[in-house]
């Protein structure tokens, strides 16, 4: 709660006539969804049960509330953008599927914006994270959260994409000048993880945000006519060193660059010994660790736009603390040894337990926006037809084990009186073989349709 008080406090020494005025003149949105999903058979067993539903079908509605209330003219603005989420299933869910709750509140950002002068701003409460300039992967993106979706279902509204990931509780002081940016950002740790072994999604949203101790800064150059340089240093639980450029090579074309240093891996691995021990059947209490160990990744892309403002891109990904291929035959052999049957229930009990903590560490490094493997190729699109419909296709391919994750979604805006509404449909489907990365938890397609009411 500390954060909330913290926030709290500080609204007693606003204009409260103002801030109750402001509340109610927001942008508030109804979205709706009625989803479908198909799942071949996965690597996994729970019970001697797959721990996923085969087909199932799923209701999603969210409200979303955004604001941007000025209390003192031209000096203080209280920005809220927050949803409210909630979603059924047709037929029970898989073991590995479950959530706490059908419910939840996502607030994506509760912050204070302070102008101290025409160049200066100091921003303090909830605040959003910076993305950079890939959509698969940034390696600049420095302030990466975890997942706080519900597991078996999401809204698949394009405008929802940038929700999901939990934002955090900090501060930052920014500097933009026309030469230059500057931004110093605190993010401290409030909290502890309880219960890694479960998945992010059913953690607190404090230990989604503010599990650990970071602090950015950050520097964008705009010097230069075609480049726009920035560079990124991070601090904290672990030190990290990263650039970025993104040039224009013409108007319409623009090739964007990222890389990054780290001192210590970005997410959890299986640790080689303990698997061995447990193969052993000696039982450590964990199997995955973060070493202090240097790594680096790279992040090339192009992008066009065309002149009814249609884009395309392709992007490269490579990370060198990514699996090998060894390394992950031996997460594979874990998985298949710890599926067998003893017929001795402590037994059988404890190897369950084992792949429950493996799959919460798996799901928990993806929720995270991490990608387990090394190289990676992402294209994509977002065409905009004459009718101000938009169809948005994508694949994502792991070059290693061929395994692919693609869909693509149409939408189309209707006005209706004087409120828009927009309908949107589409598929998608996570394709490989069972020891690969995206069909690990069984080869996925899935299908949608929703709406998006603006009030």
């Amino acid at each position: 709660m500390l954060p909330y008080r913290w926030l709290a406090l500080s609204t007693i020494l606003f204009p409260t006539e103002k801030a109750i005025s402001c509340v109610f003149d927001a942008d508030i949105e109804l979205y709706g969804q009625v989803s479908y999903v198909h799942k071949k058979a996965s690597s996994w067993e729970i019970g001697g049960e797959d721990p996923y539903s085969s087909d199932n079908s799923y209701n999603d509605v969210a409200l979303k509330y955004q604001n941007r209330c000025e209390l003192i003219e031209n000096k203080l603005n209280l920005n809220i953008n927050a949803y409210g989420l909630a979603y059924s299933s047709y037929k029970d869910t898989g073991n590995f599927e479950q959530d706490n709750q059908h419910v939840k509140l996502l607030l994506n950002q509760f912050s204070l914006s302070y102008q101290l002068s025409d160049t200066l701003s100091l921003d303090t409460g909830k605040l959003k994270n910076n993305d950079g300039l890939f959509y698969l992967k940034s390696p600049t993106a420095l302030l990466n959260n975890y997942y706080a979706g519900f597991k078996p279902t999401r809204i698949h509204d394009s405008a929802m994409d940038q929700i999901y990931s939990e934002s955090f509780w900090g501060i930052s002081l920014t500097q933009d000048t026309e030469d230059y940016s500057l931004a110093i950002t605190v993010a401290p740790k409030l909290t502890e993880i309880d219960e890694r072994y479960v998945s992010s999604s059913n953690w607190s949203s404090l230990e989604r945000s503010n599990s650990r101790e970071r602090y950015l800064f950050r520097y964008t150059d705009y010097h230069f006519k075609d480049h726009t340089p920035t560079v990124s240093l991070g601090l904290g639980d672990a030190v990290s060193i990263a650039f970025s450029n993104s040039y224009n090579i013409t108007q319409q074309l623009t090739m964007n660059a990222e890389i990054a240093w780290h001192n210590k891996q970005q997410w959890h691995h299986l640790n080689r010994e303990n698997a061995q021990l447990v193969q052993n059947y000696l039982f450590p209490n964990d199997l995955y660790q973060i070493k202090k160990k240097d790594g680096f990744e790279i992040a090339l892309g192009m992008q066009y736009t065309s002149d009814r403002f249609s884009q395309f891109g392709f992007e490269y990904y490579y990370q060198s603390e990514g699996y090998s291929k060894q390394q992950w035959n031996e997460q594979k052999n874990l998985i298949q040894f710890l599926n067998r049957t003893t017929n001795f229930e402590p037994l059988d009990s404890a190897f369950d337990s084992y792949k429950y903590l493996m799959a919460s560490e798996i799901y928990n490094t993806s929720s995270q926006g991490n990608l387990t493997g090394k190289h990676y190729i992402n294209s994509y699109a977002s065409i905009l037809m004459a009718d101000q419909s938009t169809i948005k296709p994508y694949v994502v391919m792991n070059l290693v084990d061929k395994s692919t994750v693609s869909g693509i979604t149409y939408t189309k805006p209707f006005n209706i009186r004087t409120q828009q509404v927009d309908i949107y449909t589409g598929i998608y489907a996570a394709l490989g073989r069972n020891d690969s990365e995206f069909g690990l938890f069984g080869e996925t397609v899935g299908t949608y349709v929703g709406f998006n009411y603006h009030f």
